[in-house]
Order: structure tokens, then sequence, then C-alpha cells
């Protein structure tokens, strides 16, 4: 599991045809769940990229920058699909009413080195998955929520739900704030590849670590604040900050480091 997913996969800005692009990602990818401002005169499409500093894995101690493309492309005013890049996903998503969409997802879950961290050491690495899955958004004024399922393609991984809710606090001309929580559901093989450790796996630790065989259960829930700054017609910017925790079997797992830690991003995009 990508280190704080932090949802945040499906792009704010959907289902509305007339919103903005939203450069705004982590790991999530961090996703923000409000809808972005509403100008009838803004361009549809956009490209982008963040610069992410999330943990190196979930319950680690230390940091690394990741950068994230952004991409929005939608076949014109009032289309009702629309293509889109988050970070290490894409998908469709298509408009079914005008507060709600839904679409499909596929993404590279990203794996885990045992050189991330003197604890993992002798725990061997978990391999980058592909992945694929589903949404459901919906979103009226401020206020939003996202629902997301993603299974792993490899097998033995598991799959995970997220579920994802903002509200936008504060929105002028060019500025909008919001804040935002999202919570995982892990089924049981996505906690144990990521947070378990099998006999092998405890045979061949460095640093001793016992045998843990975690169960299915809400592994890790994200708070977050996001502000997106409107530069002109075509350049935006967005600056995001959060805390995100690990929760349950995953928050005593033997790997961990750290229960909770910071995150944060900045990113800019071209609308067209």
């Amino acid at each position: 599991m990508s280190p704080f997913r932090l949802t945040r996969r499906i792009p704010a800005w959907l289902p509305a045809r007339r919103a903005l692009f939203a450069c705004t990602v982590l790991g999530g990818t961090l996703l923000h769940g409000a809808p972005a401002f509403a100008q009838s005169a803004a361009p549809e499409n956009g490209i982008g990229l963040d610069a992410a500093v999330v943990p190196r894995y979930d319950g680690g101690n230390s940091y690394r920058i990741r950068p994230l493309p952004v991409l929005n492309l939608s076949s014109g005013t009032g289309s009702r699909v629309t293509f889109f890049v988050q970070g290490f996903d894409g998908g469709v998503a298509f408009a079914l009413t005008p507060s709600l969409s839904a679409g499909l997802l596929v993404g590279a879950e990203r794996g885990r080195d045992q050189g991330d961290a003197a604890i993992l050491d002798g725990t061997g690495d978990i391999a980058t998955s592909f992945e694929y899955g589903a949404f459901a958004r919906w979103h009226d004024g401020p206020a939003s929520a996202n629902l997301e399922f993603l299974q792993s393609a490899h097998a033995g991984y598991g799959n995970h739900v997220t579920l994802s809710v903002a509200y936008t606090v504060y929105q002028a001309a060019g500025d909008r704030i919001s804040v935002g929580v999202d919570t995982v559901w892990s089924n049981g093989p996505a906690e144990r590849t990521y947070f378990g450790i099998d006999e092998e796996q405890a045979a061949n630790s460095a640093a001793g670590l016992p045998v843990y065989r975690p169960s299915s259960g809400f592994s890790k829930v994200d708070f977050k604040t996001t502000w997106d700054h409107r530069l002109n017609r075509h350049w935006s910017m967005n600056t995001s900050l959060g805390v995100g925790t690990l929760l349950g079997d995953a928050a005593d797992s033997p790997i961990v480091e750290r229960r909770t830690s910071m995150f944060g991003a900045f990113g800019v995009a071209y609308h067209f």
C-alpha cells in the first residue's frame, strides 16, 4: 500500500463540467474531495505536476519526495466523460447527474524495499503491482464524498476500500481552502502483505521481528487541509498539508516505527 494513500484518487473537479482542473493529489496521492471553483470561462482540460513529501512506507520514520503527474481530458464543454491521471493512478469518469459521478480506475500500487528502514532488513521487498477498481463520487455545494475500491492484480496482495469526505471552508475569486478526512479499510491479505510478518520473514529479520498476522479492518485515517489558488486563466497552484495515523492491527505491526506522520504537497497546473 502506497505511503499514506490519502485518497485521494478521484479528481476534485468531478463531476462538475465547468470546474477548474484541480492539480491536487498525493500518493496519493493528495486528492481533495471538495468540488473545484465554478468558472464558466475556465478551460476544462489541464496538465500538472505535484511534488509530494510522504513517509517511505506506511509506518516509516523517514520521508521521500515523489513527483506526481496530473492530467484531465474531457471531450468538450458539457462532456459527460472525463479521462484523468492522478499520480500513479488513472481512469475514466462518467457524470451520471450534476452531483453524482462514477467510473473505473487502474493504477500502480507502490511496493516497499527492505532497505527503506533498518527494521525491514531481512523481510524482503514488496513488488509494485497493478491494481484495478471502481469509484463513485457525490458533491453538493461545498460538501463532497468519494468511495473507491481497488483490487491488486498480484496474487495475495488483497484489496482495500477508501472513503473520503471534504468540505470547502473558504472560497473567493481565485482561491479555495478545503478540509478533508480519508479512511482506508483493508482486507486480510492486504493487511498481511504490508503489515504482517510470516515465519520466513521472522526467521530472516535482522531486527528479530516476531511473527505477526493482522486481520482485516480499518488501517489508517488522514486529515488534510488544501489551498488552491488560480494565478490566471491558464495557470494554478495548490498546497496541501495533513497528518495521517495508522489504525487497528496495522498500527500494532512490529514494522511500524511511527504510527502518526505528517505529509504535504505542492503543485502547479496548466489549463487549456
